[in-house]
Formats: C-alpha cells, sequence, structure tokens
C-alpha cells in the first residue's frame, strides 16, 4: 500500500479524495491542505501532522495514536471509529479564523490532551475518554453523550453551555471550571459533588 505521502506527493492542497495511506512511526507529514476529503483504514501511528489543515474531512478507521499535530488545524471534521491513544490534540494551532467544530464517534481517545483548545461545539458520541486532559479547554456548547471520562482532567475549563448528560464516570470541580448553563443527568450529577465530599443516598 502506498504511503500517505506517496499518495500527496508533494501537492499543497487537496480536495475531495480518498486517501488510505499509512505513515511510520516519525514520519513527517507537513504544510497540506486537505478540504472535503476522506482518509481511512490506515495508521498514522506515531507520525507528526505538522501545519496541516483539514477541513471538512472524513477520519474512518484511522489509528491516530501519539500523533503530534503542531500548528494543524481541525476545520469541521468527523472521526469515526478512529484510536487516538495518547494523542497530543493540544499542539494543534489557533486559526485567525474559529474553524466549524468537529465530530468524534466510536473513538479511543484515551489517555489524549485537549489541554487549552477551543472545542466549542464539538460532539464526543460514543466514546472513551479515559484519563483525557481537557485543563483550560474551552468546551462551551460541547455536546458528549454516551461516553466515558473516567480520570479525565477539567481544571479550569470552560464548560458553559456544554451537554454532559449522557457522559459518565466524571469528577468535576466546579469551584475551579466555568459551569454556567452546564446540564447534566442525575447520575453525572455526583461527579458534580464529589470534590465536596457529599453522598447521595
Amino acid at each position: 500500500m502506498r504511503s500517505l505521502a506517496d499518495q500527496i506527493n508533494g501537492r499543497s492542497s487537496i480536495v475531495d479524495e480518498v486517501l488510505t495511506g499509512s505513515l511510520e512511526d516519525g514520519e513527517r507529514l507537513a504544510d497540506v491542505e486537505l478540504v472535503g476529503c476522506t482518509l481511512r483504514d490506515a495508521s498514522w501511528a506515531g507520525a507528526q501532522l505538522s501545519g496541516v489543515r483539514f477541513e471538512q474531512c472524513t477520519v474512518e478507521r484511522v489509528d491516530l495514536s501519539r500523533v503530534s499535530l503542531p500548528d494543524s488545524v481541525l476545520d469541521g471534521c468527523t472521526f469515526t471509529g478512529c484510536k487516538a491513544l495518547a494523542t497530543s490534540w493540544s499542539t494543534m494551532g489557533a486559526p485567525v479564523i474559529s474553524p466549524q467544530p468537529s465530530t468524534w464517534a466510536d473513538c479511543q481517545l484515551s489517555m489524549g490532551s485537549f489541554s487549552g483548545l477551543d472545542l466549542t461545539g464539538a460532539r464526543f458520541e460514543r466514546c472513551v475518554l479515559v484519563d483525557v486532559d481537557f485543563d483550560g479547554a474551552i468546551l462551551t456548547d460541547v455536546v458528549v453523550e454516551d461516553c466515558s471520562l473516567a480520570g479525565a482532567r477539567f481544571v479550569r475549563a470552560d464548560l458553559r453551555g456544554a451537554d454532559l448528560r449522557g457522559a459518565r464516570d466524571y469528577v468535576i470541580d466546579v469551584r475551579s471550571t466555568r459551569v454556567e448553563g452546564l446540564r447534566v443527568d442525575p447520575v453525572g450529577a455526583l461527579g458534580l459533588l464529589a470534590p465536596f465530599a457529599i453522598s447521595v443516598e
């Protein structure tokens, strides 16, 4: 199978193509724009995607574990069935114009970092988010549906208007987060009381 680098073949912009190439651990892909592309059935584990812009792309069944994304941008992308263990999402760049929110569905995202990112309006559906770092992240209007957040960290996170009614296993200290308009279900509410050593019987 051709590598992703071979499929891109030095081009700086690719539109509406299906790409199935992989990247080796430590391999670097840089300074390319992918618009409306579908990327599927590949492994990029341990690769570096530097200055890559993904706009309205669909990423299916790609192993993104330990990928670093320095100065890269996700704009309105959908990730489905992907594995991204210990992935450094937090290294992504901040675009001048805010991108459209992205969606992660049926993904394994444990031990990753979204620290400091603006994830306004993003959706996480049926994902495993165990031990994920959301410290300092902007999570306004985020929807988390049928996801485990066991061990996830939210220090200094902005959760205003977020919908966690489908999330479980989380503990959030409201003294160190912004939570105006946060929506939770009765089970999830226990995770807001836990830092105060309050039990509900």
